[in-house]
């Protein structure tokens, strides 16, 4: 076994250790792979393990940044050596025992700051629009006593419209800076398995990136890394991966990953939670297994932890009892209504955002995939048919004949130029290019 970790920096939450393990004598044929790590409070809990790529063969750093403030840890490393085609584990090392301090993660500090600050955002739109409302009445009343008034009252509300709609533009500005700092994870490699891995491809931007998962059938999470040449950046490199944040979190440099669902429902504005939320309604049946959650304050949280586990796409929250059920379809095997309980689907956040005209394909028909088709009067009641319609990934519209196309890959299995004929891929719309 290595030796006990070597405690470095200690700030908050998170903890620096440098692990001797080329002291760790090996024979012939046998390599250094990975470090296994272990750390558990020392007032009694369950053991936490990570695992961590070497970067070499001798000594490397270990850095932790789950710990609780002010808490006492034991912490234990043990060498994980491959010989031929085998993975072999030495037993854990001797425990070192750090204790964190008090003053508050600066991450957990800087999360609360941008909790208020979109909470104070959503304030000021609905205050924005009651203003709105009350100067339509009282623009509404002087014409009816003025009777000449119309083209200055339609004047007014003209301005009136244009100076909201400048404040929602910069707020909803404030909303993609918001998902941005929430689902992206500087520093940090969603590493999977192998089986989970759907491709690598050569990127310029992490929002190219997450655009290729959206548009990649299966794809719920991806990670890219910077590959440098000295200062400079030679090729960055992104991994599509099935499962939403990886089978691990690996702390590596020059890496950045996102959870595509987390930017699915963290992308909704005011309006779009008012749109998609059904109160007072449960989505009965279709739970993930084994996953209701517990001790949660809104529909929000919900939904927040809904992000994280694989095959949610909606949940019901239990206001009552403060639960939390992740559904693994849209709107569960049926609707029932109940008091106390909320639900929501979680592809209606993203169809709502408003970026249709970025995602939509004009003069472009998908093609090999159809689920369902149906007749709709405009291109957006198609799109929330789709949404509403457990497989359906993508819709294709004609808007002379009313026929609406459901698609099970999220571009079809091939993309037809028919004139007439526009199409969307529903993940595209609750990503946004940073």
């Amino acid at each position: 076994a290595p030796a006990a970790p070597i405690p470095g920096q200690i700030q908050d939450n998170r903890a620096r250790f440098q692990v001797n393990v080329g002291d760790v004598t090996l024979p012939d044929g046998v390599n250094r792979e990975l470090l296994s790590i272990k750390y558990v409070k020392t007032a009694g809990g369950d053991p936490v393990y990570f695992i961590q790529r070497l970067q070499d063969q001798g000594n490397t750093e270990i850095d932790i940044a789950n710990f609780e403030s002010g808490t006492s840890y034991s912490v234990q490393v043990k060498l994980l050596v491959r010989f031929g085609g085998r993975l072999l584990g030495s037993a854990f090392s001797d425990a070192v025992t750090i204790v964190t301090t008090e003053t508050g993660s600066p991450i957990d500090n800087l999360q609360d700051t941008i909790s208020n600050f979109q909470a104070s955002s959503r304030q000021s739109l609905d205050q924005a629009r009651d203003e709105k409302n009350t100067l339509k009445t009282q623009i509404s009343d002087a014409e009816n006593r003025l009777g000449d008034t119309t083209t200055g009252g339609e004047q007014k509300i003209a301005l009136l419209n244009a100076s909201v709609s400048k404040n929602f533009a910069g707020l909803q500005q404030t909303s993609n800076v918001l998902q941005q700092s929430r689902c992206h994870k500087d520093g940090i490699e969603f590493w999977e398995n192998t089986v989970d891995i759907i491709a690598t491809v050569r990127v310029n931007s992490m929002s190219e990136c997450s655009a290729r998962c959206a548009d990649t059938d299966g794809c719920a999470a991806a990670s890219v890394e910077f590959v440098h040449s000295g200062s400079q950046i030679t090729s960055r490199n992104c991994q599509l991966g099935r499962t939403r944040n990886g089978a691990y979190f690996w702390g590596q440099k020059n890496h950045i990953s996102t959870n595509l669902f987390c930017q699915l429902s963290e992308a909704s504005t005011t309006d779009t939670w008012q749109k998609c939320v059904q109160y007072n309604q449960d989505f009965n049946g279709g739970d993930v297994p084994s996953t209701v959650g517990d001790g949660f304050s809104s529909i929000e949280e919900c939904v927040a932890y809904c992000q994280r586990v694989n095959d949610c796409v909606s949940v019901t929250y239990d206001k009552t009892t403060k639960k939390c059920y992740p559904k693994d379809k849209r709107n569960g095997n049926q609707l029932i209504a109940m008091n106390n309980v909320d639900s929501v689907n979680i592809l209606c956040l993203s169809a709502n955002r408003g970026g249709r005209d970025r995602c939509t394909k004009e003069g472009v028909r998908f093609t090999g995939s159809l689920v369902s088709t149906s007749t709709r009067d405009t291109f957006e009641a198609c799109v929330a048919w789709c949404v509403n319609l457990d497989g359906c990934e993508a819709v294709s519209y004609n808007s002379s004949s009313r026929s609406c196309e459901a698609n099970r890959k999220r571009l079809g299995d091939s993309e037809q130029a028919q004139s007439g004929w526009k199409s969307l891929n529903i993940y595209c719309q609750g990503i946004q290019h940073f």
